[in-house]
């Protein structure tokens, strides 16, 4: 038997042993034999992302990591004005998480809490809920935030984890750059380029949660020197712990996408990259008709799908001054228990990066991006219209001006954006950073963020059994004023390299919102239409609840020792909601005040061992959440790894080792609680 077959043998005998014959394992299965018959051959460059030995990842490394998302622009991490944190690629990779809202767990000051195998409540500086409201995510600058409920659905939000450059998090206002509702936050995933993704990747794994993670991917450059990747991963995660044995929250989803990076010109950069998904996730809901039995609880499989492109062209005019034009297509279709949306995206950006003289460095820019959806569902959930197109047009400008240089440089912007909600708004922001001395950083900001509506406060009209021998109904309406929920922001912080070996990183702030949403009840009537007749007590979408939100993040990193690193962070949140004076609503404030822990903290350690390999420790706690019924906890994750002959890898993960099961967030009809999990994982570079 030649190399080739038998290559073709042993891939088949693989991918039958892990993969299981679905759609999207059938397309799994065939990309793992093509790449493993071309690795065997000869045909692929050797894999260029092997992973890195902490022995030459220094202090000063952490300083100069090259951050985008606070600018728009490469700066230094150590010269931004602003609340964020960088989770490095290699971060990615030892700390054992295999999706991304459990990589975010690394990050101060976020809360990360699973409310079932699939779904998750994030939050940055407390609103925790499992919609992620007022926290911009992007990927690779494509924004997934829905404009149907102002949210994240992060069970779509997925890509091969290797692929990942970096994940970059402001704890705080975006606004002035990346626009409406990045409020709390914006958390932006960055992807590696073609070039650095080159040969052959496979990665096939198994436990008792994770069951079935598989992926593949392969790296090549065409004779013109235009580098390509494409991937493809499928996984299946079973259901958590349920008290009551109904495990219904199963997920498993298959992806394939490409990336291209190319340099026609010397001043010229091009971008061209997309991905496309398939999956199922468990969910249950319960059902309301104006027919007896009213209510019904049912189990069933959302079906999620959808895909994207982004293209990008960057331009150097001359030096200290270029240009980026992006765009982006996404679609996406969701159909769940009594309710489906089909959505489609087109957005495009043009921005302006130039010096003017020696001690102005101007950004400006305009954006265009058209949204449409088309709903359906039951009589008692529904969009009222049902499809929409929305429009969103901005510009934005901001100066960073060196006032005493390599010193003192104050940085002044606004961001102007017109949508067909709330017409006209503006968000502006003034940031200082002084730079006392060297490897010391003192910043400070103030800054203006707007979450603007979304079709669920304009359009919602969601009625649910309250009383069946009545029977009465509430439901819950979208009003057309409702205005944007107001956030002024203040910040300051503190950054020092206290020693050869230890970083330190303090951030505190002051939040003062106004107009957030709250629910106001109207007078009951009663609906002959449809039949039988029933009464119904209505409940609006109002701007009635202010908050005062204060806290404080510290983060350090540490090295012991050539070969061992220790991470750490500590957070504390205090919020004080209340009711404007014309609002009734008593249950949202003490509801959203409990949902987020007042206090978190985490402490990580990673060590190269001798014989390539390589351990990593995390303990994290979170407070309780009093209005969720959920106790506060510790949990500890383990990872350790071997690099082995031949470009292989293998790793053993355990997740949330400290107990059999534990809950992190409130659901229906009780938390759901997570379970501790072990898996293995075998990885192949060529």
């Amino acid at each position: 038997m030649t190399q080739p077959q038998a290559l073709r043998t042993q891939a088949a005998r693989t991918s039958d042993a892990f993969i299981p014959a679905s759609r999207g394992g059938l397309l799994l299965r065939r990309s793992l034999m093509m790449l493993l018959v071309a690795a065997g051959a000869g045909d692929m460059p050797r894999c260029q992302d092997a992973p890195q030995d902490l022995t030459k990842i220094g202090i000063e490394a952490v300083m100069d990591m090259e951050v985008t998302s606070v600018s728009k622009r490469p700066e230094k991490l150590m010269d931004t004005a602003a609340a964020v944190y960088v989770l490095t690629s290699e971060d990615i990779r030892r700390s054992g998480a295999t999706s991304i809202p459990e990589i975010l767990r690394l990050v101060p000051g976020v809360q990360v809490a699973r409310i079932d195998a699939n779904h998750w409540a994030i939050g940055a500086r407390g609103f925790t809920s499992s919609l992620s409201r007022s926290l911009l995510v992007l990927i690779d600058g494509r924004s997934v935030y829905s404009p149907l409920f102002a949210g994240v659905y992060w069970d779509t939000q997925d890509t091969l984890l290797e692929d990942i450059d970096r994940i970059e998090v402001i704890r705080g206002p975006g606004a002035t750059l990346w626009g409406a509702n990045a409020v709390n936050g914006v958390i932006n995933i960055l992807t590696k380029s073609a070039r650095h993704t080159q040969g052959t990747f496979v990665s096939l794994g198994g436990g008792n949660q994770e069951r079935l993670p598989a992926a593949v991917r392969s790296g090549g450059e065409t004779p013109r020197g235009m580098a390509f990747r494409t991937y493809a991963t499928f996984f299946e995660r079973g259901a958590e712990f349920h008290q009551d044995r109904e495990n219904f929250d199963g997920w498993h989803v298959t992806r394939a996408g490409f990336r291209t990076d190319a340099d026609p010109r010397e001043q010229d950069h091009l971008t061209l990259q997309g991905d496309v998904y398939d999956g199922r996730a468990g969910q249950q809901a319960t059902l309301s008709s104006y027919t007896a039995p009213y209510a019904e609880t049912v189990q069933e499989d959302g079906d999620l799908r959808g895909g994207n492109l982004i293209g990008q062209w960057k331009h150097v005019l001359h030096e200290g001054s270029d240009t980026t034009m992006q765009f982006y297509y996404d679609r996406t279709h969701r159909s769940q228990p009594g309710f489906h949306e089909d959505r489609d995206t087109f957005d495009v950006e043009f921005r302006h990066h130039l010096h003017l003289g020696s001690r102005h460095e101007l950004l400006w820019g305009a954006g265009y991006r058209q949204t449409s959806d088309d709903t359906g569902g039951l009589p008692t959930l529904a969009f009222v219209p049902a499809a929409r197109t929305d429009d969103v047009a901005n510009a934005f400008v901001q100066d960073e001006i060196g006032i005493v240089p390599s010193k003192l440089t104050l940085t002044l912007g606004s961001k102007f954006e017109h949508n067909d909600y709330s017409g006209f708004n503006y968000q502006p922001n003034a940031r200082l950073l002084f730079s006392p001395a060297p490897k010391h950083v003192l910043w400070s900001a103030v800054s203006r963020a707007l979450r603007v509506p979304s079709r669920l406060e304009s359009d919602l009209a969601l009625t649910a059994l309250l009383e069946p021998a009545t029977p009465t109904f509430f439901r819950l309406l979208g009003t057309k004023d409702f205005a944007p929920e107001r956030l002024t922001a203040y910040e300051m912080g503190y950054r020092v390299q206290a020693t050869d070996r230890l970083f330190l990183d303090l951030a505190l702030f002051y939040n003062d919102y106004a107009s957030l949403l709250s629910l106001e009840s109207g007078v009951p009537f009663t609906e002959a239409s449809p039949a039988p007749s029933h009464t119904v007590v209505p409940l609006f979408l109002k701007n009635g609840i202010g908050a005062a939100v204060h806290g404080a993040e510290l983060a350090f990193t540490w090295r012991p020792g050539a070969s061992w690193r220790l991470i750490g962070s500590y957070s504390f949140l205090s919020m004080n909601l209340t009711a404007a004076e014309n609002s009734a609503d008593t249950t949202t404030a003490p509801g959203t005040e409990g949902s987020s822990p007042r206090h978190m903290a985490s402490l990580r350690s990673s060590l190269d061992l001798p014989r390539s390999f390589a351990l990593d420790v995390t303990l994290r706690y979170a407070g309780g959440l009093p209005s969720q019924k959920v106790d506060g906890y510790t949990e500890m994750d383990v990872s350790i790894s071997r690099r082995l002959a031949r470009g292989l890898e293998v790793a053993l993960s355990g997740q949330n080792l400290l107990s059999p099961h534990h809950a992190e967030f409130g659901g229906r009809g009780g938390p759901i609680e997570v379970e501790r999990s072990v898996y293995g994982r075998l990885v192949g570079r060529w």
